[in-house]
């Protein structure tokens, strides 16, 4: 069975656990995962490029330029992991007016009072195993094995019971996942780059169930997988309206 880092992305909520946290801005905190952590040192042009979807930015809380800078990502689509402020400052009530709109778009900051050396201690001793209230992690984990168990081998197990056979809710959707996959469709999705959409069909994708096709711009949906950390691989299609409409619909001014 290969490494997944995927099965190791914690929630920022675990994080702000760990570190005893005082939650600022709860956001997303219970659903964003944490993929990479950055400690903001640097100016902000040498930083931009850790502005990206899981990571974890963790700088001192009198350094605004950062904060202003995430939120601005934010505003821009990118969903990065948290914000962690060090050093127990309190956040200027003017910069925190002016992050509002960031705030609503899910970002999850919290403080601590230790400084950033002392954090960076503290987040080396995280615990990466799988808390028992994450339950999207652990199907994940559960999906992810069965994947490289023989299923002939499962049910040569059961080849011989007379007994009537009761499918967990996690084993009906695998069921019917395997089921999908091995009817091989095609599923168009309009609105292809709504970063839900691109989402799903990645995912979907990624495991196989059917090949997506997404509606829209071509560069304005991979603006929108790049933000959200994902990849468009095998199995998604873009097609472009604007460019096959003529293909598909007649003009008023054409006759059959």
């Amino acid at each position: 069975m290969p490494w997944s880092f995927d099965l190791i992305a914690t929630r920022a909520i675990d994080m702000a656990r760990h570190l005893n946290a005082t939650i600022i801005n709860e956001g997303d905190i219970n659903t964003r995962r944490v993929k990479s952590v950055t400690f903001c040192a640097r100016s902000i042009p040498h930083m931009l490029e850790h502005f990206r979807a899981g990571s974890l930015l963790v700088t001192s809380a009198d350094r605004p330029d950062v904060l202003v800078a995430a939120c601005l990502a934010a505003m821009n689509g990118v969903e990065i992991g948290a914000l962690l402020l060090t050093g127990g400052y309190e956040m200027d009530a003017r910069i925190s007016k002016l992050c509002e709109r960031a705030f609503a778009t899910g970002l999850p900051v919290f403080m601590v009072n230790t400084n950033t050396w002392q954090t960076s201690l503290s987040l080396q001793s995280f615990n990466l195993e799988v808390p028992v209230d994450d339950h999207e992690r652990i199907e994940k984990v559960q999906e992810y094995v069965a994947n490289y168990i023989n299923a002939d081998w499962i049910e040569s197990l059961t080849a011989t019971s007379e007994r009537s056979r009761r499918l967990s809710p996690p084993a009906f959707r695998y069921q019917l996942t395997e089921l999908a996959r091995k009817a091989g469709k095609r599923i168009v999705l309009p609105e292809g780059d709504e970063p839900r959409t691109v989402k799903a069909a990645a995912i979907c994708a990624e495991r196989g169930i059917a090949t997506c096709v997404l509606l829209g711009n071509p560069a304005e949906i991979n603006r929108v997988a790049a933000s959200q950390g994902v990849e468009l691989g095998a199995g998604i299609e873009i097609v472009d309206p604007e460019v096959v409409r003529e293909s598909y619909v007649w003009s008023s001014g054409r006759t059959a």
